[in-house]
């Protein structure tokens, strides 16, 4: 497994999601993720935010607080979102290996929130967003698909842009 410090890896940009301060994936995902941008024009960029983090570290152990603590929020805030619930706060096989990334989007140089609430951003708004940048949106997903990257199913995890890449 590879750790990638923040910063530009052979184009790929990288960005660790707070607290993290790197990114460990495993080494035909990341050449996997280089051969996607490199379908990708110029003016998009990939940009990695997150990928294996083991569950027994002091990282691991806060994220698990801050799913219990989000869980009651959201239930709170989108009682009807329930069935959601485990597909956005679950660990995605984050915590298995370096298989699982999350992957974001800049493009002319600027990154593309397409959740700027994170998972609490309202639907409405995601839709509303995604319509707004929807070519580069289809681009990044076709790219990551083409390179043998399998989306999340759920609509807001897959604008986190959650993917996993399947062992062969």
């Amino acid at each position: 497994m590879l750790t990638l410090q923040r910063g530009s890896h052979h184009g790929l940009l990288i960005a660790p999601r707070w607290p993290s301060t790197h990114i460990q994936i495993e080494t035909e995902v990341l050449q996997r993720l280089l051969d996607a941008q490199s379908l990708l024009p110029a003016e998009l960029r990939l940009l990695l935010t997150r990928g294996f983090e083991p569950s027994h570290s002091r990282l691991g152990g806060f994220r698990r607080l801050v799913r219990r603590f989000g869980i009651t929020l959201f239930r709170t805030c989108y009682p009807q979102r329930h069935d959601e619930v485990d597909a956005i706060f679950g660990a995605n096989g984050h915590d298995i290996d370096g298989c699982h990334v999350d992957v974001s989007l800049v493009l002319r140089g600027k990154r593309l929130r397409l959740l700027p609430l994170g998972v609490f951003t309202p639907l409405r708004w995601q839709r509303r967003r995604v319509a707004r940048h929807a070519e580069a949106v289809t681009r990044v997903k076709r790219s990551l698909q083409h390179c043998g990257f399998v989306l999340h199913h759920n609509p807001t995890e897959s604008l986190q842009i959650h993917c996993d890449y399947p062992p062969r």
